[in-house]
């Protein structure tokens, strides 16, 4: 049986002991491959255009351009982005999820956590640190969300916005929502409950493949770029006061028909299971 491919990551750090300490972390991993390294903003979007990896584990402070400001440019080139920091301050943490990054970590993780983070964003599933998690968690208790995504900025700007409150900004605000299929609806939710798409597969009873196409669906529907974002907008338009937690199961709800779009008004409750089968 021949081995998967290597996940193929380039990393990007200004400080040439911490870029030294990820790539010898990185590679002394079986299943991943360091295939580029930079050590500023432009020479990390010239080389992901370049190389077209994986995954991009870039610094959020760097010469030239932030890791926040290229982080749509390296999406473009396919990869998925994991911010890693040694700040946890909350601007930092949320002007990266804003500008698409699907996972946000402190320098100080166990190096297996952060192994396992690129593993896990490469997988399309979204990954933060603690500090980013309790920050993401306080922003959506203060109610603040935005129309559309904002352009990149520097994070003490985006922190100095509103007095210094730093609003969650996510597209597609509850003035216009596309109209969403029941299925796309039923991934988002359980997207915003924190569930990987092998557990939202068993959760629905449907192929990893098409918990993938749905999700790949909805968030082209949003305007949005990483399922960080759709959780954050799931939980802006659509969840109850008191969101389920991760590992809380599901409640069964009445059939739905997984194809049908949502009328305008219409909701899916966070905790409405759909019928459907293994397909």
């Amino acid at each position: 049986m021949t081995a998967p491919a290597p996940i193929r990551v380039v990393v990007a750090d200004d400080h040439p002991a911490v870029l030294a300490g990820l790539v010898a972390l990185l590679s002394s991993a079986p299943d991943v491959e360091v295939v580029g390294q930079a050590s500023d903003g432009e020479s990390a979007v010239r080389t992901a255009q370049v190389l077209r990896p994986d995954v991009v584990l870039t610094d959020v402070r760097m010469p030239g351009a932030t890791g926040i400001e290229i982080t749509p440019r390296l999406r473009e080139t396919g990869a998925n982005v994991l911010v890693i920091s040694g700040f946890d301050l909350d601007e930092f943490v949320l002007g990266a999820l804003s500008a698409g990054a699907d996972g946000y970590l402190v320098k100080t993780e166990d190096p297996d956590r952060i192994l396992q983070a690129v593993r896990d964003v490469h997988r399309g599933d979204s990954v933060l640190s603690v500090a980013a998690t309790k920050a993401v968690v306080a922003a959506l208790r203060g109610g603040g969300h935005t129309a559309g995504i904002p352009q990149a900025e520097e994070p003490e700007a985006a922190g100095a916005r509103a007095g210094g409150a730093v609003r969650v900004a996510c597209a597609g605000s509850s003035a216009h929502v596309p109209s969403l299929t029941r299925r796309e609806e039923d991934v988002l939710a359980l997207v915003a409950q924190g569930l990987s798409n092998q557990q939202i597969a068993s959760e629905l009873f449907v192929e990893i493949t098409t918990v993938k196409t749905h999700l790949s669906h909805a968030l082209a529907k949003l305007q949005l770029d990483s399922r960080v974002q759709a959780a954050l907008w799931w939980q802006q338009n659509r969840a109850s006061p008191q969101p389920l937690n991760p590992g809380q199961p599901l409640n069964q709800g009445p059939p739905l028909n997984q194809d049908k779009p949502l009328t305008q008004g219409q909701q899916l409750s966070p905790g409405q299971r759909p019928s459907g089968q293994r397909r």
